[in-house]
């Protein structure tokens, strides 16, 4: 997935071939290689079937003191690529471990302690508009009891980047800085990041004019309300700055519930990632996938008629976590009605059965429905969303609104 059209933001490690952690066996659900393989790609041992805690945290303790600490300069490569690593001794009868690899992600807090994050602080704050407008959404998905992952969109102008000639390239630059503030005004979550833009020519820096940038980003915000304020700059005195309401529903993971929902024109398919732990282990962002398709989330809420519209949002359902005594249905009620008319373009008001999509062990149910763009009439719509089980639960409507061009 490319966090914004024209230009690579991230080389996306979901869809390079595994290097750092082996990819597990079929079976590794239902026996301990599972432990071995992680272990041998992180660097580290394993402790089982003992009764022995003494022993192994002893073993653990040895460890923390008897190790080396080895550094070197790697060569430049382009972020979000992994690279295997491989340590040798010169001495007879040692047994090496080391992690196995790295990939070159981002910092969370790119502008850290530069001017840049200092101005775009100040710009958050202050009650300039910015001269640059934009468009933004932030849908959420828990993560674990009262905590949510945002995923953060916003769609750019890209005529308002400057493009300079630097080393032969076409080169810009965007910094960004996003803040959610309590009611009380204190700081909730932040990011700060800086993207990187080269491109060959001045042809190609007109192709890339021709659309939004897309950007995107990730953070764990508690559940309550907040005000998200995002703000951005690519050179002189041209900024941007967008803000919308951000409420996370108090969520105690154990309740029948439903996300926030992100609306998207980009979905495609990826690899298997089901058996993979990099998205995990080796970079804080998590692609929203759907049987096997990669939904990327739209700052926007305009679509062409001939646009790909797709709502993604999750369901969480606990009683998915053991099996059932009973044959379990989850199911979503869905209606996108007219803004102004309140007339009911769509009514799936049935009980939609999501058992193909629902896991035993696993509560959390992703799903991806295609809003049929091509068949309203230009206008302002909104999608409602309400989920259902054959238990008798039943979750808080999510709304989102969009139009149709």
């Amino acid at each position: 997935m490319s966090n914004f059209n024209n230009a690579s933001f991230y080389n996306n490690p979901y869809n390079q071939p595994r290097m750092i952690v082996p990819q597990f066996p079929p079976s590794a659900s239902t026996n301990q290689q599972i432990l071995y393989q992680l272990a041998d790609g992180t660097g580290g041992f394993v402790i089982l079937n003992t009764n022995d805690l003494l022993a192994g945290l002893e073993k653990i303790g040895r460890e923390q003191t008897q190790y080396y600490s080895l550094g070197y300069t790697p060569t430049v490569s382009a972020e979000g690529s992994c690279h295997t690593l491989k340590v040798k001794v010169d001495r007879g009868g040692t047994i090496v471990r080391s992690r196995s690899g790295y990939c070159n992600v981002r910092a969370v807090d790119l502008l850290a302690g530069k001017p840049v994050e200092k101005d775009l602080e100040n710009r958050v704050k202050g009650a300039q508009a910015g001269n640059v407008s934009a468009t933004m959404a932030a849908p959420f998905f828990y993560t674990s009891a009262n905590t949510a992952r945002v995923n953060l969109a916003i769609e750019i102008p890209s005529t308002s980047i400057k493009f300079d000639k630097v080393k032969g390239k076409q080169h810009a630059e965007v910094n960004v800085l996003g803040i959610a503030y309590k009611a009380d005004g204190s700081v909730a979550a932040r990011f700060s990041d800086n993207v990187n833009l080269d491109l060959d020519g001045k042809k190609e820096v007109q192709e890339f004019q021709k659309k939004p940038l897309h950007y995107e980003n990730q953070f764990e915000v508690a559940s309550g309300q907040y005000t998200l304020k995002v703000a951005f700059s690519s050179s002189g005195d041209a900024f941007g700055k967008v803000d919308v309401p951000l409420t996370v529903d108090p969520y105690d993971g154990k309740q029948f519930s439903l996300s926030g929902i992100a609306l998207s024109r980009d979905v495609h398919r990826v690899s298997d990632l089901s058996s993979g732990l990099d998205d995990v282990l080796l970079s804080d962002h998590t692609p929203l996938v759907v049987q096997g398709m990669q939904v990327v989330p739209t700052g926007g809420t305009h679509f062409d008629k001939t646009d790909t519209a797709v709502l993604y949002f999750e369901v969480y359902e606990p009683l998915m976590v053991n099996t059932p005594t009973t044959p379990l249905k989850v199911g979503v009620a869905y209606v996108v009605t007219d803004r102004k008319s309140g007339e009911k373009k769509v009514d799936n008001s049935g009980l939609i059965d999501l058992q193909a999509s629902a896991k035993t062990g696993n509560p959390v149910i992703p799903l991806g429905f295609r809003i049929p763009v091509d068949k309203l009439p230009p206008g302002a719509y909104r999608a409602e969303l309400k989920a259902m089980d054959s238990a008798g639960n039943t979750s808080k409507p999510r709304v989102v609104e969009f139009d149709v061009d």
